[in-house]
């Protein structure tokens, strides 16, 4: 396809800003995506020269090629991976299944757990796009509590320490959660970043993944702690959460002050369904299902989107997107197509 006839977006940063804000009706449609994954970056930039005039040796490769690919895809925030150079939470590798049993079990592996510290961070990253970043784009990034208190712990042990040993799985929360306050603070000091997510995968398909109860009382004081940092500074807190978390959405939009909540799964709830019962409250990201735009025919996509679109758009705190990655199993016209009806579709 010629890029030259790929309708283009003109990017708003404010205009984003202000639909995740829910002030009224945009004037188009805005977008949101949780990530983009490596295959279809490279098929994106393949198929329209995205890359053309990158030099593959500069170090800045990989952040100078994302940011055209947002500005091609139409993405207002984008997401910028902080670097843990020498921040390894020992027992949970990054990027890898974490054990079944953490390392975390008894009082004594929590004195001895090396805990790690802020400084240990390199925000490098945030350094340079801090510097580089076109004016109508913003950074985000995602701080990590439930799940890194499950993975600290290990999931199945966890389901029985909130129930023999709460004490121990509270002390573990305010090591997590006080490590992550620190960070967001950091984070919010830069002026291009725009919004801290919470990413916590807190349920499954029918329902959450510990008793509500023990995810208000053990976890989301901590939530709130960092949802109030963020907005300390005037920026937003995304909640990005798989799975069925109904029976926590009205804890997290008025006891933590989430601004928006991302992650849609059609056979949990439909897009349509979560705008009408919380869309007056907090804004609503992404909406199109992983599994129908993998399966689906490119006829398919472009109505589910519109039906999506005309379901979401009026009222504002609505931006389209993959109800979780841009899977590399999703066909890249299925996603070209997705692109297409947000950029005709007329608000």
């Amino acid at each position: 396809m010629d890029r030259s006839r790929w309708p283009v977006v003109k990017l708003d940063l404010p205009g984003a800003l202000a639909n995740l804000r829910r002030e009224g009706t945009p004037r188009r449609v805005f977008q949101f995506e949780h990530g983009i994954e490596p295959g279809v970056r490279q098929a994106l930039c393949d198929r329209f020269g995205l890359c053309d005039g990158l030099e593959l040796g500069d170090p800045a490769y990989a952040f100078r090629r994302d940011i055209r690919i947002h500005q091609f895809v139409g993405l207002e925030l984008l997401r910028v991976l902080v670097a843990p150079a020498g921040l390894v939470w020992k027992g949970n590798a990054p990027f890898q299944l974490p054990p079944a049993v953490g390392p975390i079990q008894s009082w004594a592996d929590f004195e001895a757990y090396p805990w790690p510290r802020l400084e240990q961070v390199d925000f490098a990253p945030v350094d340079w796009h801090e510097r580089h970043l076109p004016d109508n784009m913003g950074l985000w990034c995602v701080t990590y509590l439930f799940q890194q208190v499950s993975n600290l712990i290990g999931f199945e042990p966890l389901c029985l320490m909130v129930y023999e040993q709460p004490d121990l799985v509270r002390a573990v929360m305010d090591k997590v959660g006080a490590f992550y306050l620190g960070y967001t603070q950091q984070l919010c000091a830069y002026s291009r970043f725009t919004a801290i997510c919470l990413g916590d995968d807190m349920g499954h398909k029918s329902g959450t993944f510990l008793d509500p109860r023990h995810i208000r009382e053990l976890f989301m004081p901590w939530h709130a702690r960092l949802a109030a940092a963020a907005h300390a500074r005037g920026k937003l807190c995304i909640l990005h959460s798989c799975g069925n978390v109904a029976a926590l959405m009205d804890d997290l939009i008025d006891g933590v002050g989430i601004d928006a909540h991302h992650s849609t799964q059609d056979v949990v709830l439909p897009i349509a369904e979560s705008k009408r019962r919380w869309g007056a409250r907090v804004a609503l990201l992404g909406g199109i299902d992983v599994d129908f735009l993998t399966r689906a025919r490119v006829e398919q996509v472009r109505p589910y989107v519109r039906r999506i679109l005309d379901a979401c758009v009026p009222g504002g705190g609505f931006a389209l997107g993959v109800g979780n990655w841009v899977a590399d199993s999703i066909p890249v016209d299925n996603y070209l197509a997705v692109l297409e009806e947000a950029r005709s579709y007329r608000v």
